[in-house]
């Protein structure tokens, strides 16, 4: 490792001191590994608090309105999970404040158990980050992140609500800071009885009520112009029944909690940045097979402590190294797991250069061990050119990882603990015009999987993890905005289309669950204390089958919404229609979503 670092030093230039790195090292040390610095070859999105705190949301919610992702749900409020590029749930890296979040137990996000509106600000990656940011990230990742900033503000944003299907849903944040102190605590609940009609039939969403906490602070406190200290928590909980089908009746309830605990030590000078994390993570689920018979359930949990040491040194503006590494143990049980224990040590590098004015580029390495399985060396490069003014090339290429779970490796019975990681090499580029107020952007990618990991029967009975299938995934991605403020009028646009062709190789058919194409506009429009908004989302056919044989009909969904500022514009009242023409859709099979539906709202900030 260390001829590598010194090889690639030589081959790129002579160090030059230059005063103005320091320019530089506020966004490497706040964007982290997300920042588009050290992500030249792949677009970073940043979805910001004005958006997060609009309406309450949960996180799928929320990222299938703004970055037109897609995601399967068993019935609205119930388990949701995504496919992005192509990939699967587990293949999708989503972070807290930098620190890796996906079960320790079936490596997944259920987007439907995170709300949203605790947090200051998204950040969206496509591609394979698996060098930059850990296992999993291979589709693209997802970082929710709370702002921290010393300067004096006071702020109290109360909102609260009620919906179709007896929901009823509040929140409640207050913000104080000070140059030298910050603190924000944002606490929320929602409740639904979730009993909508499935159209075209006599039936109803029975047994679909839930119910979710959810609690988040940040508190920070600046030692000195260069150190500051950050400590997160978030607490949610989620208590739901789970839906019937069209075709079965269920009386079965889900109870999910999740806690998280992480202290962050940040130290920012002229060429040198750092970051410490300590992070504790815990998750427990209770399924009831029938919530009538509370005693027959079956049961999971998993601890995670984490330590993960970050840093940065800039030779020039134009020249810098970043690294770090990262320490996790972990730890699982269950009713079909049993005190399961690993620990996983990784670290990575990365050189980012500017050679000259339009053009720059990073080179990076992750390495790793475990002690449950063979961590493989992955290595990526990325650049961006700058072919003229406000128009520029960007081209990436990665290998990427996913690590075995726990439930892949220990559960009992069919745990397979000579699993090995699941492998993916991705390509992709792609073009980028801003000009004023409109932008465009286009990518192709292409991603090749090999070890992936799949439950296959051993007996009519028995089923066992093995590293079997291959997969590739191919499609191209575009969007289009247009911003423009006249007068008192403000206009957004954005259009967005992706065209994904995911196939199994070993059958040359389309993966299950992955649309080939996907298309989405909004349209925000705002006059005076008047907003309007209207969103519309295309999605195609999908197949429910391996062999293709059986799919779920495209659908067109469309919400609109209105706002009213009132009281000096510390007020306002929306009303939202959800699936405004009554589209009888799936995104699941036999699992029908809810027709036309309303939402009324109450925002007061002060």
């Amino acid at each position: 490792m260390k001829k590598i670092l010194l090889l690639l030093i030589i081959c790129f230039g002579t160090i030059h001191a230059q005063n103005d790195s320091v320019n530089r090292l506020d966004e490497i040390v706040l964007r982290a590994n997300f920042s588009p610095v050290v992500n030249s070859g792949y677009e970073v999105k940043v979805i910001s608090d004005s958006i997060l705190k609009n309406s309450y949301s949960s996180l799928g919610e929320l990222l299938q309105k703004q970055a037109n992702f897609y995601f399967k749900q068993n019935g609205y409020g119930m388990v949701s999970s995504i496919s992005l590029r192509g990939t699967s749930a587990s293949q999708t890296g989503v972070y807290w404040n930098g620190i890796g979040i996906n079960s320790a137990l079936n490596g997944q996000t259920d987007f439907n158990t995170i709300q949203a509106n605790g947090f200051d600000e998204l950040e969206v990656r496509k591609g394979g980050g698996s060098v930059l940011l850990g296992n999993g990230s291979i589709g693209g990742a997802v970082n929710l992140k709370d702002q921290v900033s010393f300067y004096r503000k006071k702020r109290i944003q109360v909102l609260g609500g009620a919906g179709s299907f007896g929901t009823y849903f509040g929140q409640v944040t207050g913000l104080f800071s000070t140059e030298r102190f910050y603190t924000k605590v944002s606490g929320g609940l929602q409740y639904s009885e979730n009993d909508y009609p499935y159209p075209g039939t006599e039936l109803k969403n029975e047994n679909g009520a839930f119910q979710n906490y959810n609690l988040n602070a940040t508190f920070g406190y600046k030692l000195n112009e260069m150190h500051s200290v950050r400590l997160h928590t978030v607490v949610f909980e989620n208590d739901r029944d789970l839906s019937r089908t069209m075709t079965v009746e269920s009386n079965s309830r889900l109870k999910n909690t999740d806690r998280r605990l992480l202290f962050d030590w940040m130290y920012v000078g002229e060429r040198f940045t750092s970051s410490f994390k300590a992070a504790y993570l815990h998750e427990d689920f209770t399924y009831f097979f029938d919530k009538n018979m509370p005693e027959n359930i079956s049961v999971g949990s998993s601890d995670r402590i984490i330590g993960k040491y970050d840093l940065s040194y800039f030779f020039t503006n134009n020249l810098f190294l970043k690294g770090g590494a990262e320490f996790e143990n972990a730890t699982g049980d269950g009713s079909n797991i049993d005190d399961a224990t690993q620990n996983d040590f990784t670290a990575y590098v990365l050189m980012h250069h500017e050679p000259w004015e339009r053009f720059q580029y990073n080179i990076s390495l992750r390495a790793g061990a475990s002690s449950a399985y063979s961590i493989p060396l992955i290595y990526s490069a990325d650049a961006k050119y700058e072919l003229i003014d406000k128009f520029s090339l960007r081209a990436a290429f990665s290998t990427n990882y996913r690590l075995p779970t726990f439930n892949d490796l220990y559960w009992e019975p069919g745990g397979n603990p000579d699993l090995k990681p699941e492998f993916s090499s991705s390509a992709e580029a792609g073009i980028n015009y801003v000009n004023k107020g409109f932008r465009f952007s286009a990518a192709y990618y292409i991603i090749n999987s090999e070890d992936l990991i799949q439950w296959r029967p051993v007996t009519q009975d028995f089923w066992r993890p093995q590293n079997v299938s291959k997969a590739s995934s191919n499609g191209f991605e575009t969007a289009v905005s247009y911003n423009r403020a006249f007068r008192e009028h403000n206009l957004a646009l954005r259009l967005s289309y992706d065209y994904t062709l995911a196939k199994d190789k070993e059958l040359d058919k389309q993966l299950i669950y992955v649309p080939e194409h996907k298309a989405a506009c909004l349209l925000d429009y705002s006059w005076k204390k008047w907003r309007f908004n209207y969103h519309l989302q295309y999605v195609g056919e999908v197949f429910i089958t391996t062999s293709n044989s059986q799919s779920l009909d495209d659908y067109l969904l469309s919400d609109i919404s209105f706002n009213r500022l009132l009281l000096k514009d510390m007020f306002a009242v929306q009303f939202k229609i959800n699936n405004v023409f009554d589209t009888n859709y799936q995104s699941v099979a036999y699992r029908p979503m809810p027709g036309r539906n309303y939402v009324i709202q109450i925002n007061f900030k002060l």
